[in-house]
């Protein structure tokens, strides 16, 4: 087995299209949503139409939910010394994956959090925490996460062309001691895609909403 690694783990990864990869097009886990606390229910909740508002207003997307937009966006990974850089091309976000630190203390809360990361074998194990409360993917789930929301992905290199994840979200708040794991998707390497620089315009989401999901509306 060869060293584990940057170089044998990531190259340039995106989804594939449905001859490709067959986790591309599911927007649930695989597992069922663990039971709300009655904190949760009592100081999460959301209005399910929330998160099609946050999208169109151009909100952050962050953590977990920049992993449900991956179908149509791609992202890649940069190794630095120290850190690898995780860039989604979806509003241009982007994370440092820090390789010999821990968290600090007192973190500051952020949509893409603080993320470090660990060699387990092959796999390449990402801890994410100090997340802001972000709506949570996928579509259906109506609640935000707690502020102790923590992400647990494990990435491998399972062919030369292909890229699984496997995340499983914590948060004692809003589910007691139960994870929620069973987010699975397969990458297809896309050598000559490149991340695009792209810009969120409420007003040109409003347009292309009337022209093609509302196209009674007249156009402007």
């Amino acid at each position: 087995m060869d060293d584990p690694g940057p170089q044998k783990l990531f190259d340039r990864a995106k989804n594939g299209d449905a001859g490709k990869c067959e986790t591309c097009h599911i927007s649930e886990h695989t597992a069922p949503e663990p039971p709300l606390t009655a904190w949760g229910h009592d100081n999460l909740m959301i209005e399910l139409k929330m998160t099609d508002q946050l999208s169109d207003k151009c909100e952050p997307v962050g953590l977990p939910a920049q992993f449900w937009f991956t179908q149509l966006y791609p992202f890649e990974f940069v190794m630095a010394p120290g850190r690898i850089f995780q860039f989604f091309e979806k509003q241009n976000e982007w994370r440092a994956i820090w390789l010999n630190r821990g968290h600090p203390k007192d973190l500051f809360p952020t949509h893409m959090g603080d993320s470090v990361g660990r060699w387990d074998g092959d796999v390449f194990v990402v801890d994410t925490i100090g997340l802001t409360q972000n709506v949570i993917e996928p579509v259906g789930v109506n609640h935000r996460m707690s502020p102790v929301f923590h992400l647990i992905e494990r990435w491998e290199r399972v062919s030369a062309n292909e890229l699984d994840l496997d995340a499983t979200y914590y948060d004692e708040m809003a589910w007691g001691s139960e994870p929620w794991g069973g987010l699975k998707k397969k990458f297809i390497l896309q050598s000559k895609t490149e991340i695009h620089q792209g810009t969120c315009s409420p007003e040109e989401n409003k347009k292309f909403d009337d022209r093609f999901l509302n196209p009674a509306v007249p156009a402007h």
